[in-house]
């Protein structure tokens, strides 16, 4: 069984742990991303935990170049090349953005079928999407930049109106202060809190903090609605720090906190999809690190 080094590269820190077919192999350690500069300094900061690996995996939040394994479009890290992870520990390298590998992550240790139809998408810093057709990874599908067409007024990364700028878990609390801008009545929302301080106000009751999360609900229907018609599927598998943290979130049932009920059937076409959590956490994108590396060179 061979052995690989998982690697997750977020927009907040840069985790990692040795992984096998069967699993992680410990506690991964952490990094802070703005602390490391280049792949080398990753490497450096890295240094000789380990002697035995097989291959590496990488989970990124970036758009990938798979031949060159070089990170894209992403500000941290633009223009990144991996090839010194490779070079220092003698193994090949599987890159793959985030949310792809993390698809291939929930088919490779069974949360998913292997011939499964399934959309995994991640609401966290960022959000993406990794979309599986019979069993087969239909990779690069940038789910954050679909077109919700909310109100008109929002450019992220040259393109308008996505749902990434109205709903990520760092653009969102930038809305609330357009909003609050235009708004007079009482809250306790100042326009300063982060998305953590926002929902933190929701959940203590205040009415325009919950009106404003029944927004946020409402373009989460739009975005995914699109993605699911887009791809034709009926199943969502759903992660990242915003969802996972604030699970009503994606609760169209039963949400104790959202001032009227959001049909998430009427943004759906195809079929309203069935939505649950991903069951491997925080740790998803090391699953799916490890998944790459092992699909690819058949570990």
């Amino acid at each position: 069984m061979g052995s690989v080094l998982a690697i997750d590269i977020g927009g907040t820190s840069i985790r990692g742990v040795k992984a096998d077919a069967s699993g992680l192999q410990g506690e991964p350690w952490a990094f802070s991303t703005e602390t490391v500069e280049s792949a080398q300094a990753l490497v450096d900061r890295i240094g000789d935990r380990y002697t035995d690996i097989d291959a590496i995996g990488v989970a990124a939040a970036a758009v990938i170049d798979r031949e060159t394994n070089e990170l894209l479009n992403v500000a941290n890290w633009a223009g990144w090349d991996l090839s010194p992870l490779a070079d220092a520990f003698s193994a090949p390298l599987a890159v793959e953005n985030d949310a792809d590998a993390s698809a291939l992550g929930l088919q490779t240790y069974g949360d998913v079928a292997p011939d499964a139809d399934l959309a995994y998408l991640t609401l966290s810093t960022g959000i993406g999407a990794g979309i599986l057709r019979n069993g087969e990874l239909i990779p690069g599908a940038e789910a954050g930049f679909v077109n919700v067409n909310w109100d008109g007024k929002i450019q992220h990364s040259g393109v308008n109106d996505p749902w990434e700028g109205y709903a990520s878990g760092s653009l969102f609390p930038d809305r609330v202060r357009e909003w609050l801008a235009e708004d007079d009545r009482d809250t306790q929302l100042t326009g300063h809190e982060d998305a953590r301080e926002f929902f933190d106000a929701v959940h203590e009751g205040d009415l325009v903090a919950r009106d404003y999360y029944t927004r946020l609900k409402r373009i989460n229907a739009a975005g995914i609605g699109t993605i699911t018609d887009l791809f034709s599927t009926d199943r969502v598998k759903i992660g990242g720090g915003v969802a996972l943290n604030n699970p009503e979130l994606i609760d169209y049932q039963n949400d104790p906190y959202a001032l009227e009920a959001v049909d998430l059937d009427a943004y759906c076409m195809t079929a309203t999809p069935e939505i649950e959590l991903t069951s491997f956490g925080v740790n998803l994108e090391l699953y799916g690190a490890a998944a790459a590396a092992i699909n690819r060179f058949q570990l």
